[in-house]
């Protein structure tokens, strides 16, 4: 038998590899997207119910959404840091640094959490400053306030759901998720449409009804973890030691992607304030429009959460060639998934509008914006995958900054030119979105390619 070419052993192994990588990437993304879509299936019940019972209202919740956006996302993105050290600690095998890890991110959620309360309290007055008109602010303001309250319990059950996942166990929080929602509903249909014994709240109950399914997602995500069968193993419940400077690395994490987090919200919330300058008609069906692009971009997150994960594990133990690998075989993945929904959002356009108001006027609106939907998936998906894979190898900084850039001096300035001076309405705003992602998701890229030739060569270094 002849000797097999050096090529084809490559290109048999390389071809394993990928195998290997979606294999688990699938695994891994699964039980995250459902964990990470039922965050957004939350505020999907509260719009599509609001939605169903008062035209008005839905703005009122919208303008309460977008401008609270801002201040979660960047929340979510400081403790963030927690998925990708838990995927390194448990890469690298030191399995009882999983737990210490875990426990300061849960006193670092609370605190950022109690802070986000704070703010709250002032969300009338930021409508205000942000140029709404007194009514949309007053009642905005209410739910801004209302949600607030539930943003602790949203960013400790965030916490321990990215730590199960960087132990490879995400499943324990998608079960969490799926019981939130159904609480959610629940509530909703009664505080929304009112009961017997309790008059109708509108917007006000949708925000009640989240509030409570957060609170219910942390206390039971926590329990999950503290009372795990091999908590010893992760040291969960050990003394924290090494004082203040143990936070360092978890703090340094959680202010870069914080910085990045927040960039993109307020983007959006800038987008958001300029549709409620077109008027509450147009404010509804870019608030709609944008929960449809917020869930499908949960399929990108959960993907992108899974490539940290891949990404992080190889990275931890030294073989950087599987690293960038596994950050490759992830924007693949991501990619035809948003394109697959790319392709089913612009054949079902009117389908999916339906889905969240039977008002005529609302519908005409919204059937365009979602249609042009369809062009922002791919490059929206494949740009937070990229940034995940960065962070993964742990370089967290150059992708805020790429990300900062991209959002500010691109989304925001194109989508008020299409929207105001090319006067395209609230489909300029989401051309804003589409140009913003793509130049993120070039610039990314370029990053990781880079970062992962430099591995190379200094792996060749290190040899001779």
């Amino acid at each position: 038998m002849p000797p097999t070419p050096l090529s084809l052993i490559e290109t048999e192994g390389l071809k394993n590899r990928v195998i290997r990588h979606t294999s688990e990437l699938i695994r891994l993304a699964g039980p995250i997207v459902v964990s990470r879509s039922g965050l957004l299936l939350l505020a999907l019940a509260d719009t599509v119910m609001t939605g169903r019972y008062n035209t008005a209202e839905l703005a009122y919740l919208s303008i309460g959404m977008g401008v609270l956006m801002p201040l979660l996302i960047t929340a979510i993105g400081m403790i963030m840091g927690t998925l990708v050290l838990t995927a390194n600690a448990f890469g690298g095998e030191r399995y009882e640094e999983c737990g210490p890890i875990w426990r300061r991110s849960i006193f670092y959620a609370l605190l950022i959490g109690i802070g986000c309360v704070v703010v709250g309290f002032f969300g009338e007055h930021l409508m205000l400053l942000l140029g709404q008109r007194a009514d949309v602010a007053y009642d905005g303001g209410r739910i801004f306030l209302i949600l607030s309250l539930g943003l602790p319990g949203h960013l400790l059950f965030l916490s321990s759901a990215y730590f199960l996942e960087g132990i490879g166990r995400p499943k324990m929080g998608m079960f969490v998720m799926i019981w939130a929602n159904v609480l959610n509903v629940i509530l909703n249909w009664g505080l929304i449409n009112g009961t017997s014994w309790l008059g109708p709240m509108g917007a006000e109950g949708a925000a009640w009804g989240t509030t409570a399914s957060r609170w219910f997602m942390a206390v039971s995500a926590a329990g999950i973890i503290w009372f795990m069968a091999d908590h010893e193993r992760f040291n969960i419940r050990g003394k924290l030691a090494g004082g203040l400077a143990s936070w360092q690395e978890l703090r340094r994490m959680g202010y870069a992607i914080g910085l990045s987090s927040g960039a993109e919200s307020i983007s959006f919330a800038a987008l958001n304030v300029f549709a409620g300058w077109l008027g509450k008609l147009p404010l509804a069906a870019y608030g709609l429009t944008l929960n449809l692009l917020a869930l499908t971009f949960m399929i990108a997150l959960g993907v992108g959460s899974a490539t940290s994960v891949r990404v992080g594990i190889a990275y931890s133990r030294g073989d950087h060639k599987d690293a960038a690998l596994a950050g490759w075989t992830g924007l693949g993945v991501n990619s035809t998934s948003m394109l697959v929904a790319a392709i089913v959002t612009y054949f079902f356009a009117g389908s999916l509008a339906g889905i969240y108001t039977d008002d005529p006027a609302l519908l005409r609106e919204a059937i365009i914006t979602v249609a042009f939907l369809s062009l922002v998936y791919v490059p929206d998906g494949g740009q937070v995958l990229m940034a995940h894979a960065l962070r993964g190898r742990k370089d967290v900084w150059a992708p805020s900054m790429i990300q900062m850039v991209s959002f500010f001096g691109v989304m925001v300035p194109v989508g008020y030119t299409s929207a105001f001076i090319f006067e395209a309405g609230v489909v300029g705003l989401f051309q804003g979105i589409l140009a913003g992602c793509i130049v993120s998701l070039i610039w990314l890229s370029i990053r990781f390619q880079w970062l992962a030739k430099q591995d190379a060569k200094n792996k060749i270094a290190e040899s001779l």
